[in-house]
């Protein structure tokens, strides 16, 4: 009796490790959804700080080439609200439009 509780009890443990396992490796290779997998250098977008306004549009400051952006989204989409320099902000306007669209 006391056997089949231990057996009982490591198949759980098995069975929760390996389980364990299989989620680090899901978030460690970037499969969850919603998230971008980066190349292996580093990031090159990075969301520095976000502020709900109300229920439906946030302001989100994003880090990208060492320029920072600042955007606002609501459920129509996100506009560029200001950056740090006009060149890159088109070419950030750009890349935003482009992955609304796909």
């Amino acid at each position: 009796m006391i056997t089949e509780i231990i057996s009982a009890l490591a198949a759980l443990l098995f069975v929760l490790g390996l389980l364990g396992f299989f989620a680090w490796g899901v978030r460690r290779s970037g499969l969850l959804p919603g998230h971008v997998r980066g190349k292996m250098g580093g990031k090159q977008v990075e969301i520095l700080e976000s502020k709900m306004l109300d229920g439906r549009n946030r302001l989100v400051v994003a880090s990208w080439r060492g320029k920072q952006f600042l955007l606002g989204t609501n459920p129509s989409g996100i506009r560029v609200l200001a950056s740090d320099d006009a060149e890159n902000e088109n070419e950030f306007k750009k890349l935003i439009s482009d992955n609304e669209n796909s």
